[in-house]
């Protein structure tokens, strides 16, 4: 038993050697490198928000709002942060206990619930978020923009892929 961590070029490397010569190796280490970022960029995210007491799912949802024409439904608002509408709930929740957000019943649709920003909220995010896009700035800075610009076209890429597989489908 080792008590040393697995690099990742070690972890593609036993599963090449498991799988064979006819598997593409990047099928491993793409999914371990997202992860490794995903992860990385959590951390970061997480120690820049919690100053102001935010959980990542808040701001999110905190920055569609201040970007959004008026209220939005549920539905739509968990689609633009992709996330399923039931864990969505108790996010929103905590965001109107806060006052950051208001929720009411939808006047198209009785059986939908609208979320808006509210004042307080908005507010908050104005005074924040220049201090965030310099966070994003500095945070990024090491990754030339022509080379950004091409990172960000490769996970358009990725995107459409993923959300075009069928759920549920396993080759073996």
């Amino acid at each position: 038993m080792t008590t040393e961590k697995l690099t990742m070029a070690q972890q593609v490397a036993a599963k090449t050697r498991e799988a064979g010569p006819d598997h593409d190796p990047s099928s491993l280490a793409l999914p371990l490198a997202l992860y490794r970022a995903v992860t990385a960029f959590g951390r970061v995210a997480v120690d820049e928000l919690a100053p102001v007491d935010l959980s990542m799912s808040q701001f999110n949802v905190l920055t569609v709002l201040k970007r959004a024409d008026g209220p939005i439904t549920m539905g739509a608002l968990a689609d633009s942060i992709s996330v399923r509408q039931a864990s969505l709930t108790s996010v929103v929740d905590s965001l109107t206990k806060a006052g950051l957000v208001t929720r009411k019943m939808n006047p198209r649709d009785r059986r939908s619930v609208v979320v808006a920003i509210s004042k307080k909220g908005d507010q908050f995010m104005t005074e924040f978020l220049p201090g965030h896009y310099d966070f994003l700035e500095g945070l990024f800075a090491g990754i030339n923009p022509r080379h950004r610009q091409q990172l960000l076209a490769r996970l358009n890429e990725l995107i459409d892929c993923l959300e075009s597989y069928p759920t549920g489908q396993r080759t073996s």
